[in-house]
């Protein structure tokens, strides 16, 4: 070992210390240890200094050990304390770092031993020893032997410190010794070097000269163990006084276990095993087997019981009986696991007395040390193999793995029997700890299980620090052999696995030995272990112990399987299924399958342990209850019996099933077992198959035999039974041929059991059906294989009694059946599907009807999914099959007529194609006869369908067969069709009308022109007259029938109602389709005026939804198309007269026709209207007392709450939709109209009736008005219908201009609806909200739209003559007084501002005109003055609502007045010339009025903001004075007007007299109070007044009747001074007004009155 430098150093350092440190320590009384110490440190410096590196270094003090170690040895001779603790630190560090050299080490142990004689310094001593003998092969020999005896005489010291210690260094040093033997034998070569003698016997005591020097000391030191623990005296190990044999023996096993290449490599030390060790062990084996004597068994046996009595006693026999007992089984374990090679016959002597062990001491602490020792040899793979191998396999050789199995059998039925006790206390004691943890119990015996038991984990092998056995309790032994059985099981296996697997290498000879030694190790162990594992799983009572035992069970049949032992197998087998059903005899006694017989001795305590139980004996939960599965070779009295199944068996079920499903393949004859197991679990457990052929719980209940009854604790557990049961199909179907035809024969034969219950009424198992179709689905490749036997049984099936099997086997063909015909297999396509085809046509002669159905289920997903590979041969049968549904006796039941049904469509509507032409007549036979079945209705209408189907497929056939036969097909289908037009059933009626009119429509085009008067005449119109007769007369009663019909078709009269909706919807449908068609034939204005004769008619019929249906079809018929807004009454699509809503281009129609269509809209909206009118009426006349009753001109928006009972109203939809067609329309004829047809007594009247149609109530919440015009689709529609004839009137060179001034009057009619007073009881529509927030939502944007119309209409048209001269802006202005005059309590504000800035649009535009027409327009004065008058005094300008306005909103509406007067002023004062002297008298009396504020003493708002229509005083009085201009005016101008001025300005100033007067009078009588607010505002009018007027003079100071006035009106301004501290703003005004006069005063030319 190489030391660095730092080491070295170290090193010499620490010697230095140690040797100053001597020195100082012996410099009193020790001299000479002085003198040698300090030699010591020269000597080791000269050394350091003369080494030049690390490796001299150390070589040199190596040379000078014995140097060193003088100093060192001399304090040890001193025995001072002190002194050698130093020396033997010195010691070590010289040993630690190889500094000592052989005779160095020979100097140290001497002194070492002369220091253990001495007592001193004992543990020092035994820390230098092992890192003496352990750091080189300096201690050999004597010398180790010295060390070694050191160790063990200090192991015997006083101290309790020494003696540990001396036991840790005897270990390690006896480890060192054999440490030293595997490093020499890897030193030397791989051969042992053979030494010969040098002549004469090798001495007795000493090794044998075949060994090299280190194996000849551990020699010598293990013969010399086995010596002193045999109590003789050592040969090498000299001076060893005493030795425990317990330290012996646990020297010698651990020698055993450490090193075994030692003793197998060397044959001296196995020798030694043989010759001493095995002895040894035999003979300390003795004293502790009661009265048996092994020794003599050995034939090498030298030692004679007398031996033992020279050995020193340290404890009695019994004491000492189990520490040496245990150590002696440990030692025997290890020489069985690891030198069973070389001790071939003392393994088996060990095994046997183990054996005798276990059966001699039953009570005591043996039979357990045994057991434990056994656990451990039988779970090694290599070790049961070994005994196979060595014993059982050999002819004459005792079976030893054969007689453990059977020892830890019959251990385990001892433990399981009850022993009798003395008194009944104990045995209540036993019985208590049945409520504890796991265990076992059986016949009242409960035996606890101990927990976490390992073949490595024991309890007496490991107790090395005990002198007693500790306490075993209760219930180990059991639990022991429950582990090592489990753990043998596994072995085997293993064992089995392992020479079962074949070697590439491996020749056939010896793959037949290992076979059989396979076989021998199972036929040994599986009765014993069989009987073990079934009694102790029998009686387990806990979850986990039963899973291993389970385990263990089917790893048993796992290794059965692997060596086929067909009978043992079977045996495991019956023994798993029987843990799985309710007691041990449940498949003997409810299924008729007896337990297998024994064939040895041996096999019969498995028949008596297990087989013949009564019941199971647990305590384990229950989890379900009920019959048993009824089996027919059992007595029928048996079904009844209630049979429990606990938690353990559905434990125990899942391993079997597990079991079978993975060893499938091996279960040669036990198919019939297996299966009928899993059927009596899936019946106890009400585990019931799906139509897949899986298992899930369900619900039975059966009132014969009571019901199943399954806990909530089992739901788990079934599950996962349910999942594995799934399974084993799966593993059938990949069984060969053979095996699989075995597992179907088994199949087949449980079926017939369930068939011979099902016959005696009873509920039997669909078990073997499900599997048997799951098994046969899963192996459809090998269809040719099971097929014939397969299908006949399940047809057997079909026609049994019982209803569920029936359905079951149905099922499972049928299923098969779609499966199979898709399936690639080895046979011929043709031949397969010909004989599944043929088996599903076998089920025709079956007369069940769920039978049938599953047939025509079949058949029905055949055509769907491989309906395109059916070949021609297959087609007849198939359509055979569904016509035999009606051929039969069950022909008139509903399902099967449905499902027959079902494939005829779907063989008319996909495979028309693939079946030849020739089937077609007997497709359309079977089509007929089913549309002649009164079963169901709804075959019949779709029977009518496929007649459809079949006429277009005539049309795609025709250029192969010709136009005449298909139009004589065509005209016998339209025939036909017609006939089931007048059936007395509604559905058959409007089918067989929709489906006449559909195939008109598609194929007639391809019909010629006789064809199609044929079709007409003899059949339309005909079709046409029928329908309305009928549904003139039909009755109006609710139908009683079994079907419960919606309201709107529950009568006769309504069903025919909707008959004719559909006739004429889909009649101009055709009209439009084929208008060329019908367009060439000679007569068609005869068919057109026809048509529409019946359009009229329906539109006007009292039926809404007839009437609404008949205007889509006159739009669509017009048109050729319905537009969207007729569609959705509620659409905002605007519409106009180049019809821009209209997709398609209107269809071709004569001129004539068109104004036909003309007149017919013309009536139809009348005749609308008309019927609204009515409808008005009869509510008036039903309630005359409501006045809500009564409908205005607007009654469109509005509805009527109550009708008389019977009474129809057109709704809002269908006055829509009539003027949605009016646009188009009117496009089409306005250049052959005259312009009586526009008046206001044609179509305004029409429009204006029309919108006095009410709302029905139920319809009011549907009809929402745009989001951005605010109108709803009627008002848009009316209101777009009288643009478009404006835009046509004013169209130039038009002869309709004269229609203008009527449309703007229907235009006002519109608008006046804003202007209605509503009364408190008027309801909304729908009643949901109150009226006048639903007239500003409804009624005031429409009315207000009309108004800006009618204004803009006029406006554009003023200058037209037509217009002008019809006086129209009369009209207009008379009409705009009244929403002026209601002014805010108008329904909206908008109204009479609208109205207001309507006024002034007209008077601008009709007063030139007007001044230039005197004579003509003289009227329009008055009514301009009285319209006015109307506006600006109403009385409604100081309603609750103004008082709301705030000052700014007041002054805007001030503003529009004031722009009124404006216009008075200029276009009319400024003319007065010209107009009429009475109306410009009323004029100046406006103006006069208007120039004096109007104080409302209520309005708080208005006194607020100081003044009241200040503006409007203003501009009336800047108006007057305007006018008095005309006093001055020269000789040209009219004299009338100067004295209207003057007149004004007297009338004014009078009034401002007074109020000044009244002021001050009142004011001088109210004392303290003051005055109300409006009192002071009037005066401060007044004085504003005067000052306007002294401006005015200032201005113009010709007016001298105005100076004077002014002057003697100062007096009263004066007058008011007193009087202005009422408030501030009047002293203000009075002072402006006082200051005014100064401007008076100063006037430098005084006016002059004229004499």
């Amino acid at each position: 070992m190489s030391i660095n430098a730092v080491d070295s150093k170290k090193l010499v350092e620490a010697l230095l210390g140690d040797l100053r440190l001597l020195s100082q320590e012996a410099k009193k009384k020790q001299n000479h240890v002085k003198e040698s110490a300090e030699t010591g440190v020269v000597r080791i410096r000269n050394i350091s200094t003369a080494s030049v590196g690390d490796t001299v270094l150390i070589t040199n003090l190596r040379a000078a050990c014995t140097e060193l170690l003088h100093p060192l040895v001399l304090a040890c001779e001193t025995r001072h304390t002190r002194l050698v603790q130093i020396a033997l630190q010195g010691i070590q560090r010289l040993v630690q770092h190889r500094i000592l050299s052989g005779n160095g080490a020979t100097i140290v142990t001497n002194e070492l031993w002369a220091l253990v004689e001495a007592e001193c310094e004992e543990l020092r001593v035994l820390q230098t020893v092992p890192p003496l003998v352990s750091s080189e092969l300096i201690v050999t020999g004597n010398t180790l032997a010295k060390c070694v005896v050191m160790c063990f005489r200090l192991h015997f010291a006083k101290d309790p410190i020494v003696i540990n210690a001396a036991s840790a260094a005897v270990r390690q040093l006896v480890s060192t010794v054999f440490e030293r033997v595997i490093q020499e034998d890897g030193i030397f070569s791989s051969e042992l070097t053979v030494v010969n003698p040098s002549g004469g016997r090798p001495s007795p005591r000493a090794a044998p000269p075949t060994l090299r020097p280190c194996a000849a000391d551990a020699y010598m030191l293990f013969k010399d163990l086995c010596l002193l623990i045999n109590g003789e005296a050592p040969t090498w190990l000299v001076g060893i006084q005493e030795m425990t044999r317990t330290l012996g023996l646990e020297l010698l096993e651990s020698l055993l276990k450490g090193y075994p290449s030692v003793f197998i490599r060397h044959t001296e030390f196995g020798d030694l095993l043989k010759d001493d060790v095995c002895p040894l062990i035999i003979r300390l084996f003795s004293p502790n087997v009661k009265a048996m004597h092994i020794n003599s068994q050995h034939p090498s046996s030298r030692i004679s019981n007398a031996s033992m009595s020279n050995y020193p006693p340290t404890v009695s026999h019994d004491r000492q009986s189990f520490p040496i007992s245990m150590r002696l089984v440990r030692i025997v374990t290890l020489l069985v696991q690891f030198y069973q090679n070389i001790l071939h016959t003392e393994c088996e002597i060990f095994i046997s007395t183990l054996l005798k062990f276990v059966d001699g001491d039953r009570k005591g602490w043996q039979r357990p040390l045994a057991l434990e020792s056994l656990h451990r040899i039988i779970s090694s793979t290599d070790l049961v193999k070994w005994m196979t191998e060595s014993f059982d396999c050999r002819p004459n050789s005792t079976h030893v793995l054969e007689q453990v199995a059977v020892e830890l059998s019959v251990v385990v039925q001892q433990c399981l029997v009850c022993t009798t006790f003395s008194s009944d206390q104990d045995n209540e004691l036993d019985r208590s700890q049945e409520d504890g943890g796991p265990g076992f119990l059986v016949k009242g015996l409960w035996v606890p299980y101990v927990e976490h038991l390992t073949s490595k984990k024991t309890i007496l092998l490991d107790s090395l620090d005990r002198m007693d056995a500790v306490a075993i309790s209760e219930g180990y032994v059991l639990s022991r052999c429950c582990v090592a059985l489990c753990d043998l099981t596994q072995a085997v296996y293993a064992v089995i696995d392992r020479l079962c697997v074949l070697d590439e290498n491996c020749e056939a000879g010896s793959s037949e030995e290992n076979l059989r030694i396979a076989k021998v190790a199972y036929a040994n162990t599986q009765p014993s272990i069989l009987a073990a594992i079934g009694s102790l799983l029998a009686a387990s009572t806990d979850e986990i112990v039963s899973d291993q035992l389970l385990c263990c069970l089917s790893t048993l049949i796992s290794a059965g399987c692997r060596v086929g032992a067909d009978q043992d197998l079977h045996r495991s087998v019956y023994v798993l299924a029987i843990m799985s059903l309710p007691s041990p005899s449940y498949l003997n006694q409810f299924a008729g399958i007896p337990p297998p017989s024994p064939v040895s001795k041996r096999e019969v305590s498995i028949s008596e342990q297990v087989f013949d139980l009564e019941s199971w004996p647990s305590t384990a939960q229950v989890t379900a209850t009920g019959p048993p599965c009824p089996c027919p070779v059992v007595s029928t009295d048996l079904w009844n019996k209630q049979v429990l199944l606990t938690s353990k068996n559905l434990q125990a079920a899942r391993t079997f099933i597990a079991s079978i499903t993975t060893h499938i393949k091996e279960l040669n004859g036990l198919w019939y077992l297996c299966m009928a197991t899993c059927e009596h679990l899936s019946w106890l457990l009400a585990m019931r198959p799906t139509q897949i052929g899986q298992f899930e719980r369900e619900t039975r209940d059966d009132h014969s035999n009571g019901p199943t009854v399954v806990t909530n604790a089992a739901l788990g557990d079934i599950g996962m039974l349910s999942s594995l049961m799934d399974k084993v199909a799966p593993a059938i179907a990949a069984l060969p041929n053979e095996e699989f035809l075995l597992v179907v024969d088994a199949l087949i034969r449980l079926s017939d059991e369930s068939l011979a219950v099902a016959a005696t009424g009873r509920d039997s198992s669909l078990f073997p059906l499900a599997v048997l179709y799951r098994v046969c689905s899963l192996s459809l490749s090998g269809i040719n294989v099971f097929w014939a036997k397969v299908a006949n049984h399940f047809i057997k099936v079909c026609n049994h009694t019982s209803v569920s099997m029936r359905d079951w086997a149905a099922v499972a063909l049928t299923s098969l059946a779609k499966h199979a015909i898709k399936s690639k297999t080895s046979m011929d396509p043709k031949s397969q599907q010909e004989m599944v085809i043929a088996s599903l046509l076998a089920l025709c002669s079956i007369p069940h009807i769920q039978v049938r159905r599953r047939q025509l289920d079949c058949v029905m997903s055949l055509m769907q999914t491989d309906g395109s590979s059916l070949l021609s041969t297959s087609w007849p049968n198939v359509i055979q099959i569904i016509s035999s549904i009606i051929d039969n006796d069950t022909g008139c039941e509903l399902s099967l007529v449905r499902q027959g049904y079902l494939g005829l469509r779907l063989v008319s509507s996909d495979f028309l194609q693939s079946i030849p032409f020739d089937c077609i007549s007997g497709l359309v036979e079977a089509i007929s006869r089913y549309s002649k079945q009164n079963t169901d209705q709804n075959i019949s209408l779709s029977a009518l369908t496929l007649l459809w189907t079949i006429s277009d497929f005539i049309y795609r056939k025709m250029e192969s067969v010709g136009n005449d036969a298909s139009e004589a097909v065509w005209m016998v289908l339209y025939t036909c069709l017609s006939e089931s037009c007048v059936d007395t059933r509604f559905a058959v009626r409007k089918s067989a009308c929709q489906t006449l009119l559909q195939t008109v429509t598609a194929h007639g085009h391809a019909l010629r022109a006789p064809a199609w008067h044929h079709v007409i005449w003899q059949i339309i119109i005909p079709l046409l007259d029928k329908v309305r007769s009928q549904t003139r007369c039909a009755s109006t009663e609710k139908s009683n029938g079994e079907l419960i019909m919606h309201h709107s078709r529950d009568t006769e009269q309504k069903q025919w109602t909707e008959t004719c909706i559909h006739t004429l919807s889909a009649i101009s449908k055709i009209f439009n389709s084929q208008r060329k068609s019908l367009l060439a034939l000679n007569d068609f204005g005869a068919v057109w005026e026809a048509f529409l004769g019946y359009l009229d008619w329906a539109a006007c019929y009292e039926n809404a939804e007839l009437s609404l249906s008949a205007i889509r079809s006159y739009q669509e018929v017009l048109l050729g198309k319905i537009s969207s807004q007729t569609l959705n009454v509620n659409s905002h699509e605007k519409s106009n007269g180049s019809e821009s809503t209209l997709d398609t281009v209107a269809p071709e129609l004569p001129q004539a026709q068109w104004v036909e269509s003309w007149k017919v809209w013309l009536r139809i909206s009348r005749g609308l209207a008309r019927q609204g009118c009515a409808a008005v009426a009869n509510s008036v006349n039903a309630d005359t007392k409501s006045t809500s009753s009564t409908p205005r001109m607007n009654s469109s928006t509005s509805s009527l709450t109550s009708l008389a009972p019977g009474v129809y109203v057109p709704g809002p939809s269908h006055l829509t939709a009539i003027l949605h067609i009016f646009p188009p329309l009117f496009d089409k004829v306005a250049k052959c109209i005259t312009v009586d047809d526009l008046k206001y007594e044609s179509l305004p009247a029409v429009l204006e009736s029309m919108m006095n149609v009410p709302i029905p109530s139920e319809q009011a919440p549907f009809v929402l008005p745009s989001s951005t015009t605010h109108l709803t689709p009627t008002q848009e529609a009316l209101l777009e219908a009288v643009k478009i004839v404006y835009v046509e009137c004013t169209i130039s060179g038009t002869t309709l201009r004269t229609a203008i001034p009527d449309q703007i009057r229907l235009l006002l009619k519109f608008a006046s609806m804003a202007t209605q007073r509503i009364s408190p009881n008027k309801v909304a529509p729908g009643g949901q909200k109150s009226y006048r927030d639903y007239a500003l939502t409804a009624i005031v944007p429409f009315s207000e739209y009309s108004l800006r119309i009618a204004i803009e209409f006029f406006t554009s048209t003023s200058q037209y003559p037509d217009v002008a001269n019809s006086l129209i802006a009369i009209n207009i202005i008379k009409f705009l007084g009244e929403p002026l005059y209601m002014k805010y309590t108008c329904i909206s504000a908008s109204t009479w501002k609208l109205a207001a800035s309507s006024l002034m649009s007209v008077l601008r535009t009709s007063i030139p005109y007007a001044r230039q027409n005197p004579e003509v327009f003289r009227s329009l004065w008055s009514t301009i003055c009285d319209t006015m008058e109307r506006w600006l005094f109403t009385p409604n300008s100081g309603s609750s609502k103004s008082s709301r306005l705030a000052a700014d909103e007041r002054k805007r509406d001030e503003l529009m007045e004031c722009q009124a007067i404006e216009i008075i002023r200029n276009e009319m004062l400024a003319y007065a010339s010209r107009l009429p002297q009475e109306d410009v008298q009323r004029l100046i009396s406006l103006l006069h009025r208007g120039s004096i504020s109007q104080i409302d003493s209520t309005d708080v708002l208005a006194s607020d903001s100081h003044t009241q229509r200040n503006e409007l005083a203003k501009a009336c009085f800047d108006a007057l004075l305007m006018s008095t201009d005309g006093a001055q005016a020269g000789a040209e101008e009219d004299d009338n007007r100067g004295i209207l001025g003057n007149v004004a300005v007297t009338s004014l100033l009078q009034r401002c007299t007074q109020v000044m007067a009244d002021f001050c009078k009142d004011w001088s009588a109210a004392g303290d109070l003051r005055l109300p607010r409006s009192r002071i505002l009037e005066i401060i009018s007044a004085l504003q007044a005067i000052d306007s007027l002294i401006a005015r003079l200032a201005r113009d100071p010709r007016m001298t009747e105005l100076y004077s006035q002014l002057v003697s009106l100062f007096p009263s301004v004066v007058d008011v001074m007193p009087c202005c501290h009422a408030d501030g703003q009047l002293e203000q005004q009075l002072i402006k007004t006082i200051k005014s006069y100064q401007t008076l005063f100063l006037l430098q030319n005084i006016p002059q009155s004229t004499v």
